[in-house]
């Protein structure tokens, strides 16, 4: 990793940029809860709460330091946090006399969140709602073309390209759509790819 670091810092040039554009970030992510307690309401009110920060740490942490995060968010009141939630909806709802189950799906305030992080001194990256913000990739292939070839596939089943800024020996820099960088990231941990962030720079190997 300290030569990963030390070559990202030779490589790397700051070329993000923002510019306004009609296309929406769409920052939302769903959960399955199952809550008992008391009562129905306090279940259902309990597995929102529950959901809510689960949410906000599973699309922001692609987005924002984690270990930060996940502190405030643990700060944080259930009122405060539903102020970055701009709607909420449910599918195969389940409830009897003490218990609540449901797939939650919430759909995040990009401007709303972003000043929540900033006025918690967590650093991010998240894009405004309509941008076309790019983010930096640092890739290291062990397996040369093989490895860049699937990294560009991965993309390309979403319809992006993967920009290549600068290529040596078997590092490349690259960018990418910042509203992509969340579903990128997952796709490519599914796909056995290993990463993690240096300043909103993301980092990937295998």
């Amino acid at each position: 990793m300290k030569t990963f670091q030390k070559n990202l810092g030779v490589l790397l040039v700051s070329f993000l940029c923002m510019m306004p554009s009609a296309f929406g970030v769409d920052l939302s992510g769903t959960v399955s809860v199952n809550q008992v307690s008391n009562t129905a309401t306090d279940a259902k009110t309990n597995a929102m709460n529950r959901a809510r920060r689960q949410i906000l740490y599973d699309v922001l942490s692609q987005y924002s330091q984690r270990e930060y995060l996940n502190d405030v968010l643990q700060k944080s009141s259930n009122d405060e946090l539903m102020d970055l939630i701009i709607s909420t909806s449910v599918s195969n709802e389940q409830i009897s006399s003490n218990a609540y189950s449901a797939n939650v799906t919430m759909n995040l305030d990009n401007e709303a969140v972003k000043k929540w992080l900033n006025n918690h001194g967590v650093q991010n990256w998240v894009p405004s709602a309509y941008s076309d913000e790019k983010f930096s990739v640092f890739v290291v292939v062990q397996n040369g073309i093989a490895d860049w070839s699937e990294l560009k596939r991965i993309a390309r089943n979403d319809n992006i390209e993967i920009e290549t800024q600068h290529i040596a020996g078997n590092q490349i820099l690259a960018k990418m759509p910042l509203n992509y960088r969340s579903k990128f990231t997952a796709n490519i941990r599914g796909a056995g790819w290993k990463y993690t962030d240096n300043n909103g720079i993301l980092q990937i190997w295998k």
